[in-house]
């Protein structure tokens, strides 16, 4: 039997929902052959038998595992959690086996990277919510971007929250206007109601780096950055956790707020961008999800293929930033996943 030249891709924490969707949609092209990888070999193996891929019990936390687990990979998907603690080892591991990584989440500042691409944050936030408004026009009078709705969280997903603190990753209240920061120019809106969200939603004001690198690549002169809720109970767990300074202490309060809103509300989480022009114009891109996991499953699939493909460039970079939004948004129309996409 002639040997399987196609391309290995090793997926890491292939058992949660973002690594098993990942899986599926690189199985159903076929185009490259996958790895699968799981603490324990039980967890995984009835996964790796239905995609016809092979096994790997691995502890993400273990470099002897890790190195073994990305031998050979073109392609190491990270979906271990929770990812700010766990991408950096996972990198070095991926690194050193001469492949490139994807990453749902992830965070790093620029590093070498051997002639390899990195890409973080293929994910829903960030990731196609940066993505997405980018096939807006350039150069918004103003540009109001606004994501969340009511959406589980998993314990690796909510230690990733609690460690995604100020001013890194967000400045709560902050602006953007004419390509610089303003602090403390917007307030909270208790019960503002929105296109593609269901009723009233609280809408709290986070000037992401995301938002702050999309307004500067639009040269918008006023930016606006809030992040959705239908109640006001998960911000609250999210500010009493950081203001503990032991915020991963709170990952069973913040769960626990997030499925609150969950049992009240239809879970899904919503995309909005909206742009004004000087002429008078608006334009807006918008998303709506059932499941924010399977959905940034896809999008990572996507992300693996473009390495695959030498579409992404070498170094560390963001999935909004690296992807194409046209080619992205051609394939994710029609997955599962995406219940509305409106441009």
């Amino acid at each position: 039997m002639a040997a399987d030249e196609r391309p290995l891709v090793a997926v890491l924490g292939a058992t949660g929902a973002t690594g098993r969707t990942a899986a599926h949609r690189l199985a159903a092209t076929g185009r490259a052959r996958l790895r699968l990888g799981a603490r324990t070999r039980s967890t995984v193996a009835e996964l790796a038998s239905e995609l016809e891929a092979e096994a790997r019990a691995v502890d993400a936390t273990n470099p002897a595992e890790l190195a073994e687990f990305c031998a050979g990979a073109a392609v190491v998907v990270q979906c271990a959690g929770p990812s700010l603690r766990i991408t950096p080892t996972v990198l070095a591991a991926a690194l050193h086996a001469g492949a490139h990584l994807v990453d749902p989440a992830g965070d790093l500042d620029p590093v070498p990277t051997g002639g390899r691409s990195v890409v973080l944050g293929a994910g829903v936030v960030p990731g196609l919510s940066g993505l997405l408004p980018r096939l807006l026009p350039p150069r918004p009078r103003r540009l109001d971007v606004y994501n969340g709705g009511a959406d589980r969280l998993t314990p690796a997903a909510a230690a990733d929250v609690l460690l995604s603190t100020p001013p890194r990753y967000g400045l709560p209240r902050a602006a953007w206007r004419d390509g610089r920061v303003e602090p403390a120019a917007l307030v909270t809106q208790p019960a503002v109601v929105l296109p593609g969200f269901t009723g009233p939603m609280h809408a709290a004001p986070l000037l992401t780096a995301e938002v702050q690198r999309l307004a500067a690549e639009l040269v918008a002169a006023q930016a606006r950055a809030y992040s959705v809720f239908p109640t006001a109970a998960l911000p609250e767990a999210l500010a009493s956790a950081w203001e503990s300074g032991d915020p991963l202490t709170h990952v069973e309060a913040v769960i626990s707020a997030a499925d609150s809103d969950v049992a009240a509300y239809d879970a899904g989480i919503t995309l909005l961008a909206s742009a004004r022009y000087d002429e008078g114009g608006t334009r807006r891109t918008l998303l709506r999800s059932a499941d924010s996991l399977t959905l940034t499953g896809a999008f990572t699939a996507l992300a693996v293929e473009d390495v695959l493909d030498g579409k992404v460039p070498v170094g560390v970079g963001w999935a909004a930033e690296v992807l194409d939004p046209g080619t992205v948004v051609e394939r994710l129309a029609n997955d599962p996943s995406v219940d509305e996409l409106a441009l």
